[in-house]
């Protein structure tokens, strides 16, 4: 498994959205992996996306580079509180 971390900064906010859901788009990656990805990209909680298949997670990377959006890869989320509600 691999988990592609990414972290919130405040340069991500200064991406396009429409831009970043196109980039997302195009990705043979799952509809819910998509939605995570740009969800992560924007949210002020860093969140990630977890793959089973590491080129799955290498076409995500190579976007969010693309992108300018810092990443980092583990194999398990480095945040204690990925899948917590926003409450």
């Amino acid at each position: 498994m691999v988990f592609v971390n990414i972290p919130y900064c405040v340069e991500n906010d200064r991406i396009d959205r429409g831009v970043a859901a196109k980039e997302l788009q195009v990705l043979d990656i799952g509809e819910g992996d998509r939605y995570d990805a740009f969800d992560a990209i924007y949210n002020k909680r860093p969140r990630g996306v977890s793959f089973e298949d590491p080129k799955k997670a290498l076409l995500l990377e190579k976007a969010l580079g693309r992108l300018g959006v810092p990443y980092r890869e583990s194999p398990e989320s480095e945040y204690k509180y990925e899948g917590l509600d926003d409450r």
